[in-house]
């Protein structure tokens, strides 16, 4: 693959880049569906992890020695959440904001991780190096993202601030961030076997029963379950390491 690259970089040939981009596209699709049953369909989420992953290629550059996958991922989770920055918000938001409002996200929690605490506004802004007023303006335009009744009960609000403005602000679905780890998922999928790989796609991406897909690939049902429950183990094994 990294010779393809290297071929692609000198040539820019369109041939190269589509192959890239096919060989690549179970990163897209699994990317893609961390973000399904947030508002936008799965077709829309699949087209945009596609054009992040067709900006990867285009941007990869094999000689610094990064793997594509560990350079493709981030490209490809932040297009997907720039499209939710840009068509999600309830509310008219400067886009300023809007940026803002998506770092305090990551900031909060690489505060409270490095102090043990919930940070203040000012350590928010002290982290961000902007001003205080920014911090606030920003959280309020948080609320935007998701709006709520207004018939609902204010005692479901914690007293401290910064607790209550995670209620405004977009939660992130449990384990996700295990996704976002693309060295775990660089390392599982390069050790996947072609059959492991087809099916993992039938299977995990599409949702085909094993039944289906046994008679797919030409091989027992019995072989597809085993097949499986060794990749989940190989899953697990890796994120525990």
């Amino acid at each position: 693959m990294e010779e393809i690259f290297r071929e692609y970089q000198e040539t820019k040939s369109q041939e190269l880049r589509d192959k890239l981009v096919e060989a690549n596209l179970h990163l897209a699709e699994i990317l893609a569906r961390k973000y399904i049953g947030r508002g936008i369909d799965y077709d829309d989420l699949y087209q945009i992890a596609s054009y992040g992953l067709v900006l990867a290629v285009d941007r990869f550059d094999p000689e610094k020695g990064v793997k594509f996958v560990t350079y493709a991922t981030p490209t490809i989770i932040g297009e997907i959440k720039k499209y939710f920055r840009d068509t999600m918000w309830s509310l008219k938001v400067p886009r300023r904001m809007k940026e803002i409002s998506i770092k305090i996200l990551g900031a909060k929690e690489r505060l409270q991780e490095a102090l043990g605490r919930v940070p203040t506004v000012a350590d928010l802004a002290e982290h961000l190096e902007l001003s205080e007023e920014d911090i606030l303006e920003a959280l309020e335009s948080g609320r935007a993202f998701t709006t709520f009744s207004l018939d609902q009960e204010s005692d479901q609000f914690d007293d401290n601030d910064a607790y209550s403005y995670e209620k405004y602000l977009g939660d992130e679905e449990e384990g996700y961030s295990i996704f976002e780890n693309s060295e775990v998922l660089e390392r599982v999928i390069n050790k996947l076997t072609p059959t492991e790989k087809e099916i993992m796609r039938k299977r995990f991406l599409h949702e085909i029963s094993q039944k289906e897909v046994a008679e797919a690939l030409g091989i027992s049902q019995m072989t597809v379950s085993r097949i499986e429950k060794a990749m989940k183990e190989k899953f697990r094994n890796e994120y525990n390491r």
